[in-house]
């Protein structure tokens, strides 16, 4: 991306800071900019040589060390691990043209430069997780330590240079962290599919919440990780038997809520965890309340039925949204 690129989208971060438009015309404007903008394809070719190139080194470097692995003590395989994150963050400041340009949604750095910044710092976010449990040798008691520094390295690596692979970096961190602690703080517990699934519900509504609110640059890959995270989360309700209805219950409404957040949003990822949603959770409750006693051929006629019904109402709300949304522009 040239530098007129990057301020257009610096501008139309501010606007949609300050109220002036919403994330949905911001995108629309972004897109129409960028459909008119001539195509760089040595930019991209150079991004996607840098991506294998940056793989074969990781993979050589792997293979060097692996072979030998074993045989170093556990204080080198640390140093070698911190040393690999250092080397990644150092890497993704060259690539943002130095620590001056990393401020944020604010900064000025070119897209492919900002993506392949973000690859490193969300590796080195990974390699410092493992630093991490390689020196407390994985104790038991502390499961949560790696992760959770992992989750520090990547929402400062993400704070300081946004990217897609950076957001996601620290969801998945977010996520990983849910697990140690409950298995850390109710050891053995009966209740860890209750406990589990209920934390990625509500840590997917919280990020569902940032990414509404603009906390996240990449507003629409947050609208798709939070329900993502939620649908999971209400399915593994299901597994602790006592608690099916609650599973039940947070499936379809975690699937109404992306639909009915979809009328102000406009993002497909919300109508189609919405229809996914509502496809799984309704068969689900109805072979729960008849005991299995339809077949699996009903089944599967109740699943194509209610994609079908969710399909024609997934159709109908984008229909509707979308004149409210160029009423609203």
């Amino acid at each position: 991306m040239s530098g007129t690129e990057g301020a257009h989208d610096e501008a139309l971060r501010g606007l949609v800071e300050r109220g002036v438009l919403s994330g949905w015309q911001a995108d629309q404007v972004r897109a129409a900019l960028a459909a008119h903008e001539p195509r760089r394809a040595g930019a991209r070719w150079t991004e996607v040589v840098g991506y294998i190139g940056g793989g074969l080194v990781l993979a050589g470097a792997c293979a060097l060390v692996g072979a030998s692995w074993s045989e170093l003590s556990r204080p080198v395989r640390v140093a070698l691990l911190a040393a690999l994150a250092v080397v990644a963050v150092a890497g993704a400041l060259v690539m943002a043209g130095g620590p001056q340009h990393l401020r944020g949604r604010r900064g000025t750095v070119p897209t492919v430069r900002r993506r392949i910044g973000g690859v490193l710092l969300a590796l080195a976010s990974v390699l410092a997780a493992f630093a991490v449990g390689e020196s407390l040798e994985y104790d038991g008691d502390l499961t949560w330590a790696p992760v959770l520094v992992g989750l520090v390295v990547a929402a400062a690596g993400y704070a300081a240079l946004p990217s897609a692979v950076g957001q996601v970096a620290v969801w998945g961190m977010a996520a990983g962290l849910v697990p140690a602690l409950i298995d850390t703080w109710w050891p053995q517990t009966r209740h860890f599919s209750l406990l589990l699934g209920g934390a990625w519900i509500g840590l997917g509504l919280a990020w569902a919440a940032l990414a509404a609110a603009g906390a996240l640059v990449e507003r629409r890959l947050g609208l798709g990780l939070a329900p993502a995270l939620a649908l999971v989360g209400s399915q593994i309700v299901l597994a602790w038997d006592g608690y099916t209805a609650w599973g039940y219950a947070a499936t379809l409404a975690v699937a109404a809520a992306c639909l009915v957040f979809y009328r102000w949003e406009r993002s497909a990822v919300l109508l189609v965890f919405g229809v996914l949603g509502i496809t799984v959770g309704l068969p689900e409750l109805v072979w729960d309340l008849t005991d299995g006693a339809i077949g699996a051929a009903a089944v599967l006629l109740l699943a194509g039925a209610v994609l079908l019904v969710a399909s024609w109402v997934g159709l109908r709300t984008h229909r509707r949204a979308k004149p409210a949304a160029r009423t609203a522009g």
